[in-house]
């Protein structure tokens, strides 16, 4: 088993391959690895409790821990209310111990 960290900048509303990564990051899980998806940038909006995606809602389902970055949230005039009750608050931090343990990183 192996440890994935993946980091999404990008939003499922205006990128086409966002959608890809969910769906890689789900498989991954699902195969039985440890898989931990940052949202950063324009990713954490579909982590608003309002927003409405497909592919995010698969992959709140799944096995893999979503974290949204709070600097990210913060520019966004987003708090932890305003986040669906699967996303976790992090930050870029996560992503540099992630690195540190040797896990597979993937950014997008």
């Amino acid at each position: 088993m192996s440890d994935y960290f993946f980091i999404q900048s990008q939003d499922p509303y205006t990128e086409a391959r966002v959608g890809h990564q969910y769906q890689l990051a789900c498989q991954l899980a699902s195969a039985g690895h440890n898989v931990t998806l940052l949202l950063v940038q324009n990713g954490v909006t579909p982590a608003r409790l309002d927003a409405r995606s497909a592919p995010f809602e698969e992959l709140l389902a799944s096995k893999v821990r979503v974290v949204a970055d709070a600097f990210s949230m913060q520019q966004r005039e987003l708090d932890e209310d305003t986040l669906k009750d699967a996303v976790r608050i992090g930050d870029v931090s996560d992503a540099i111990d992630a690195m540190l343990a040797g896990h597979k990183v993937i950014w997008n």
